[in-house]
C-alpha cells in the first residue's frame, strides 16, 4: 500500500528578496534574475518519492511581497 502526504508550504517575505526565485529553482531546476513581480498568489507542485511506501506531494504557495508603507 502506498501513502500520500499533502504538505502545504507558505512562503513570504519581503518584495524583491527572491520567493520565486527559489521555488522556481527547487521545483524546475531554473534560475533566471528576470522575474516579474508576482501579483497576488502564486503556487507550484513538487512530488517527492520519499521513501518506497510514502509519496508526499509538497504544494509551495508564493506570496506577493508587499512593499512597505515607511519606505516611500
Amino acid at each position: 500500500m502506498q501513502y500520500e502526504r499533502l504538505l502545504k508550504v507558505l512562503v513570504i517575505g519581503d518584495l524583491g528578496v527572491g520567493k520565486t526565485s527559489i521555488i522556481k529553482r527547487y521545483v524546475h531546476q531554473v534560475f533566471s534574475q528576470h522575474y516579474r513581480a508576482t501579483i497576488g498568489v502564486d503556487f507550484a507542485l513538487k512530488v517527492l518519492n520519499w521513501d518506497a511506501q510514502t509519496v508526499v506531494r509538497l504544494q509551495l504557495w508564493d506570496i506577493a511581497g508587499e512593499e512597505n508603507s515607511s519606505d516611500q
